[in-house]
């Protein structure tokens, strides 16, 4: 092997070396949190996590996916008006987004719940 072959090699192996320690997901700090206090119904946990993601990154990428859970777990604390309220927000803030029809169908579930 000729020695240009040979660093390259080398600087192949070393990217993959470096690979190894890296964590198996991406950590979005609060929200990363967040996720967790959802998934093990930790709802009040949850909601304080992602409006510390919100506060921190008001434009962040799920930032508006934080919103959509933030009224989630209020609906799992059986804090409805507050769910509505939010599920609401999202509906008027971002009418073409995937997030706005999902909330209308929590409003619309929340709304066959209370007849």
């Amino acid at each position: 092997m000729n020695k240009k072959n040979s660093l390259v090699l080398a600087a192949v192996l070393f990217l993959f070396a470096g690979c190894l320690h890296m964590p198996a997901r991406h950590d979005f700090g609060h929200y990363s949190d967040a996720e967790k206090f959802y998934a093990d119904g930790k709802y009040e946990k949850a909601i304080d996590s992602y409006r510390k993601y919100i506060n921190d990154q008001p434009e962040g990428n799920l930032a508006i996916i934080a919103k959509y859970y933030i009224a989630k777990s209020q609906t799992a604390l059986k804090r409805n008006d507050e769910a509505k309220t939010g599920f609401q927000s999202i509906v008027q803030q971002y009418p073409d987004l995937i997030w706005a029809e999902l909330s209308k169908e929590q409003l619309k579930n929340l709304e066959e719940s209370a007849q």
